[in-house]
């Protein structure tokens, strides 16, 4: 699907879109959806392999592949940490589809708790949750396409459970099981393509250009121009543009937005703040057989409320040798902090070094505590339902490698001592979710345009200036295909 042109890396576009994962795929889709016929996306991974992990694998072979990223011939982390965060699994998947080959699916909207003023313009809260152009909001329009895509819900999965002391409801998510043998895919902008012998093919308007690596936003006379890209034979070239559309993934979104601000003086050190991610801690337990009344196969959860910012979420899983796997997680804000850094090593040489520095506030550290006693209290309870020993769960000090998320990993759970938890941390940016660094009302108008540099623009989650406890994507999906109608519309 690469595009190669004779005269050189050189190209043009109406609209360039840098990144091919869920947000990337999401707005150039919707920008031809609007009529817009000139559109280039440029992914710097490879794009022949369109197929969801989950659907291509093995349930176990797809999460190993998640959690064990050196399986993953796409996987790469093109910054530095100067901790344990942003290391381990965090990184891009670079390859068309990106992340979107591999998120669950899950369609959750932010919580009014985070979703507010002054954190977010009010005209996009009211986009999101109100109405769009005079009809229903986008979290209706958007949540109603992705569950009528979704295979159909089973019947009764809409009703409440109670395990633990909590009342727990079927998890929202966009998924299709096309496979009898228990295999599934997430939403994927891609499946909105044409298919030419079952693959999927461009839409008419819409042009991508593979294996290319933006190296910076081509910035003059005070604006965006296009993009500066480098392709895997090492050539250099410019593709011009009227706008540019930065979804490469939160870390590289802000490190070319770094480039292009400090360009015209809008920044006077090559950083900014306001990187979070969200807290997640857990544990698995494998059932024993004459463990009491189990909870049905499925995702469930209890949403999130503002006194702890987390939800509890619980997966059933039957595993291939016919025991039940409970995954038990809380997932909670952590809230913007401009300690919190994206910071570029600046100079001439293209791409930029870039490094992660993080910071947690009291309030976040105050949360982890909270999300342990959540968890601890619901497993005593659901222990006692299970008919078994309630061993306490045990956790070592938030950001230690050694307990992080990986604990799931079919390899260690088919060894795991049945009605014992494990417990785990995530270590920040290993959730896929992380974003802020470059916000609404902030670093961006409520548009989505850098406020000091025009015809650039950006999507993703890394544009949230608060990320509530929900999972991002479907609040990307909206603001992705938001900002496809207002360059629509302006073009």
């Amino acid at each position: 699907m690469t595009i190669r042109l004779s005269g050189g890396v050189a190209d043009s576009a109406a609209i360039v879109v840098v990144g091919g994962g869920l947000a990337g795929l999401e707005v150039a889709t919707a920008l031809v959806e609007h009529g817009i016929d000139d559109v280039l996306l440029i992914e710097a991974g490879p794009g022949d392999d369109l197929t969801h992990i989950h659907l291509g694998l093995p349930q176990d072979g797809a999460t190993e592949t998640v959690f064990a990223p050196e399986n993953d011939p796409y996987f790469r982390r093109p910054w530095e940490s100067d901790s344990t965060h942003y290391t381990g699994i965090s990184g891009l998947r670079r390859r068309l589809g990106g992340r979107s080959l591999y998120w669950h699916g899950v369609i959750l909207p932010l919580e009014d708790w985070a979703l507010r003023p002054p954190w977010w313009p009010s005209d996009v809260i009211d986009d999101l949750t109100k109405s769009w152009r005079g009809g229903a909001s986008l979290y209706e329009r958007v949540t109603a396409e992705l569950l009528a895509w979704s295979s159909p819900t089973p019947a009764g999965a809409s009703r409440l459970h109670r395990f633990g002391g909590q009342d727990f409801r079927s998890l929202p998510r966009a998924c299709r099981h096309p496979s009898s043998d228990g295999r599934w895919e997430a939403y994927s902008p891609l499946t909105r393509w044409p298919t030419e012998d079952g693959v999927p093919r461009p839409p008419a308007g819409l042009r991508v250009r593979c294996d290319t690596e933006v190296l910076a936003v081509d910035v003059r006379a005070g604006a965006a121009r296009g993009v500066l890209v480098r392709d895997t034979a090492g050539e250099v070239g410019t593709v011009t543009a009227d706008a540019v559309v930065l979804c490469a993934g939160t870390v590289e979104s802000t490190r070319l937005g770094i480039q292009a601000l400090t360009s015209v003086g809008a920044l006077a050190e090559p950083r900014l703040g306001g990187l979070a991610d969200h807290i997640v801690q857990g544990f698995v337990v494998r059932l024993p057989g004459t463990a009491g009344a189990v909870p049905p196969l499925g995702s469930h959860y209890v949403p999130a409320h503002h006194s702890t910012r987390s939800y509890l979420r619980l997966d059933v899983h039957r595993t291939e040798y016919g025991d039940t796997l409970l995954d038990v997680r809380v997932t909670g804000e952590q809230l913007p902090n401009p300690d919190s850094v994206v910071e570029c090593s600046g100079g001439p040489g293209l791409p930029w070094g870039t490094r992660v520095r993080t910071a947690l506030l009291p309030e976040d550290r105050h949360l982890v505590t909270a999300q342990r006693d959540a968890l601890s209290a619901f497993w005593r309870s659901l222990a006692g339902e299970l008919r078994l020993p309630a061993a306490p769960l045990e956790f070592s000090e938030y950001g230690d490698p050694g307990r992080d998320n990986t604990r799931v990993l079919p390899s260690r759970t088919r060894s795991q001592t049945t009605g014992v938890p494990e417990s785990w941390t995530s270590l920040l940016g290993t959730e896929d979710h992380e974003g802020g660094s470059l916000p609404l009302g902030g670093v961006l108008t409520s548009r989505q345009e850098f406020a000091e540099l025009p015809r650039l623009y950006a999507a993703g989650p890394v544009v949230f200036p608060r990320l509530g406890a929900a999972n991002p994507s479907l609040t990307a999906l909206a603001l992705s295909r938001r900002l496809a109608a207002l360059l629509a519309a302006a073009v």
